[in-house]
């Protein structure tokens, strides 16, 4: 039996009820109309303020003008600062400012600007980065992502350090295609960068609030300066944001798939001497959200032909189960089907620490990096998706990372650029997947015969655990043979151990007499894949140690000053998954082997009409070997669906990115991206539940040899305007529209009739007004502005679950204003 877990919840706290959010909200406004008021009659004399810092909107910390007055952008993605069109890979950046201008606030949100890029946010536990279609983590806590985050310098091991709103940045970068060498472990798909803004020796205060519909507010504060001249600088940033739920639980009127978060970062710059600087920072995240319900969409009540898609029987399903034994007629109209008498708000705390040393040794410069972070979380679920107590499922994940990673650079400007470098890693982690079964559990699971004391209060459980160390040489360098004409090249060797163990046990529950303990330890045999045994119980123990290199070599020729024409060829891997939620039964598939990704890209990025115009093209192609994936071996039922290596991945296709700026307050862009992800060998994969019978059972395969990547859609299209216009008096309007559409794609299985999305596409836009001073700015904006209903993600049905469906946000909109002291 496979009860449905793919997303958490197990804590209750505190109710937050619209009244107090209201009130929330208007003592924000209250607060934020107060500092405002000074500004307007201040307005007029704040264009010729009496000092420079305050004449004029400050520029993107990432970006500057070029002598005809273009943008030149500043990137760091291979550790030194490089102008965006002189670096010879596919990388996109957006500024900080750019960012909060347009409200982009979360990773996900990254994707309307940026081609090939997707995140699934469903929750702190599953979430995802993905560049090209690939990259999460197979919803599995001990399976590693293929697309590096990296913020301020520290790689983030765990996909739920991906769920926090960053805010206060200085820019994202995303990079596309194998980092390996620099950026290290697991990037073989890619890599998210995020900068935050560091702390200056000018004194700054900034103050945001935000109301919005559905009683959403939120609120952004940083304050900058210095504690000793020239020696110590401050940064301190906090932020939070509440309400927006939009989905009424009809059991009792709380509002789900809410914000109810905040966080506070402080920040240390010291710089005892010209030559070294050293910057700590310590930060805490914390959210108690209703994000775990994904409504009831559909259920596989059927049996059917995979050759004719016809029904050849019926089956007992999610529904039938429910009207069988309470004689509940399941609601399947998501997302206004929310009953659930066990719904509570997951919490998910995040600690971090890290601290950057940067030395000028005279021509050379030493990096050193020292990071820890923390992950605890905790889901409630209602996984039964009904009024009954039946059961409750979700992972308890705890993560503690250390990591420390030394550099050595050459200062640019020779005839050969170079780094040298070493990082260590040490990861535990801790992922318990606990099932909790309630006092109508035995009629659902068992016979509504039998008393609920059988499966009433118990709780069954398999808690994984991980361990890893990792330590790594690397060393990359740039030959410039030509003063147009250059080479980098470079290698990387990671040494890696892997110890995970997994126990299953059963707690709580009544004494029962030998013949109903019989159903109870049938049921938990069957939960952890146990024969025989004394209610499930079993321990396993897994350790692999291994090796692995990764290397690129990468060409460029600077054509023209406005003309760079690159390739590269570049081969990582990936770790093995670590399957921490295995059962007894998979105790020899507990660790899979690394993905291979060997990678060829080539491109050209160009400027035209004295840099008013940008056309960048790139073109790429990817073969990842040994690709980790759920598979069914129908020769050992007992396996179940389990990760695996199952085959082949191939990615190829170009993106193609252009901006225009005839004026300086307005400008266009316009991205383009093609993606043919197939399989090239998956011949094993489980076969979708409604074609099960006919092919032999639960443990029934299907190929997806030569169908497209699941959650990888062909095409991408995005676009936007911007207008930034002075208006005279010291004022200038500033508006945006933003576009993206994505083909239609399969959510779940491409041979499925279930979890298609068909094409769609989202409009974010936004109206205000700003002082040019830079001193404060109204704007009203909207995301998802027309409104569509699309979805994410889809959940699999199984014989406990129905298929589930994440859904994207509904139009948003709100206002924001921003006071700058």
């Amino acid at each position: 039996m496979r009860l449905h877990s793919d997303h958490e919840g197990y804590q209750f706290m505190p109710k937050f009820s619209p009244r107090h959010r209201r009130a929330h909200a208007a003592a924000l406004l209250l607060a934020t109309s107060a500092l405002i008021a000074p500004a307007l009659a201040y307005a007029d004399e704040g264009a010729a303020a009496t000092n420079g810092a305050a004449t004029a909107a400050e520029p993107a910390a990432d970006a500057s003008t070029d002598d005809a007055g273009a943008p030149v952008i500043t990137v760091t993605a291979r550790h030194r600062e490089e102008r965006l069109q002189e670096v010879p890979i596919a990388i996109t950046a957006i500024s900080g400012a750019e960012l909060t201008s347009k409200r982009i606030e979360r990773v996900s949100e990254f994707a309307i600007k940026v081609p090939n890029f997707s995140a699934l946010q469903q929750n702190t536990r599953v979430s995802g980065l993905y560049i090209r279609g690939l990259g999460g983590n197979a919803s599995n806590d001990g399976a590693e992502g293929g697309v590096g985050l990296i913020v301020d310098n520290v790689f983030f091991t765990h996909v739920g350090f991906s769920w926090l709103d960053f805010v206060d940045l200085e820019n994202i970068q995303v990079v596309r295609g194998p980092q390996g060498t620099l950026l290290g472990k697991n990037t073989t798909i890619g890599a998210v960068i995020v900068q935050t803004q560091k702390p200056s020796f000018d004194p700054s205060l900034t103050i945001q609030g935000t109301y919005g519909n559905r009683d959403a507010t939120q609120l952004r504060v940083n304050a900058t300066g210095p504690i000793i001249d020239d020696v110590l600088a401050y940064r301190l940033t906090f932020a939070n944001s509440y309400g927006g739920g939009w989905i009424t639980n009809q059991y009792n009127g709380e509002k789900l798939l809410d914000n109810h978060r905040w966080s506070v970062r402080g920040q240390l710059l010291f710089t005892p001497a010209s030559n070294i600087s050293s910057r700590l920072i310590v930060e805490h995240y914390e959210s108690e959200e209703y994000n775990n319900f994904y409504p009831p969409v559909a259920d596989v009540t059927e049996n059917l032909d995979p050759n004719t898609g016809q029904a050849i029987s019926t089956r007992t399903s999610w529904s039938s189960k429910l009207k069988n034994a309470f004689g509940y007629t399941a609601n399947l109209d998501g997302p206004n089907n929310a009953n659930l008498n066990n719904q509570d708000r997951l919490v998910a705390r995040t600690d971090g620490v890290s601290n950057e040393i940067n030395w000028d040794l005279g021509g050379v410069n030493l990096t050193s990096v020292s990071a820890w972070r923390r992950l605890y979380f905790r889901p409630y679920n209602d996984s039964d998706y009904s009024p009954y107590d039946i059961y409750r499922a979700g992972y308890d994940v705890d993560v503690n990372q250390y990591s420390q990673e030394f550099r050595l650079a050459s200062q640019s400007g020779g005839s050969i650029d170079w780094q040298l470098g070493t990082y260590y890693l040490h990861e535990d982690l801790r992922s318990n997947l606990r099932t909790i079964f309630g006092s109508d559990a035995t009629s659902f699971f068992l016979s509504t015969s039998l008393p609920s004391s059988v499966l009433d209060g118990l709780e069954y459980d398999r808690d994984g655990h991980l361990h890893i160390d990792s330590i790594a040489g690397f060393g990359q360098l740039t030959w410039h043979l030509a003063p147009t004409f250059s080479v980098t090249g470079g290698l990387r060797y990671t040494y890696e151990k892997k110890q995970v163990s997994v126990d299953g046990y059963s707690v709580g529950g009544a004494t029962l007499s030998s013949t109903l303990q019989a159903y109870r330890t049938a049921l938990l045999n069957n939960l952890g894949g146990t024969t025989g045994s004394a209610g499930g119980n079993y321990s396993i123990d897994a350790q692999v140690n291994r090796g692995a290199v990764s290397w690129l070599v990468n060409p460029a020729w600077q054509v023209t000053p406005d003309i760079l024409v690159y390739a590269s060829a570049s081969y990582g891997e990936k770790s093995g998954a670590a399957n921490t939620s295995a059962t007894a039964a998979q105790a020899s598939l507990v660790i899979t082997k690394p993905e291979k990704s060997t990678d060829y890209e080539a491109g050209i990025k160009t400027n035209w009409l004295d840099g008013k115009v940008t056309i960048n093209l790139n073109l790429y192609n990817n073969t990842i070997e040994n690709y980790q994936a759920s598979r069914v071996d129908s020769a050992n039922a007992a396996f179940g669906t389990y990760l695996a290596n199952v085959g082949k991945v191939r990615l190829r296709g170009f993106e193609l990115e252009t901006s225009f700026q005839p004026v300086p307050s307005l400008s266009f862009n316009a991205n383009l991206a093609r993606n043919d992800a197939k399989y090239l060998d998956y011949d094993d994969a489980p076969a979708p539940v409604e074609y099960q019978a006919a092919l032999g059972g639960s443990n029934a395969s299907l190929s997806l040899t030569g169908y497209q990547v699941i959650g990888a859609p062909k095409w991408t299209v995005q676009g936007g305007i911007d207008l930034d216009q002075p208006i005279g008096g010291g004022w200038a309007i500033t508006g945006f529209v933003n576009t993206s559409w994505r083909s239609k794609t399969a959510l779940i299985n491409p041979r499925s009739i279930y979890g298609w999305q068909k094409a769609y596409a989202l409009t974010n836009a936004g109206l205000g007004l700003r002082s040019e001073s830079g001193l404060w700015q109204l704007q009203i904006w909207s995301k998802n502005l027309t409104n569509k209903r699309y979805a994410l993600a889809y959940s699999a049905a199984s014989a406990s679950a129905p298929i589930n469906e994440v859904y994207g946000n509904p139009r948003t909109f709100g206002a924001t204003v921003t006071r700058k002291f």
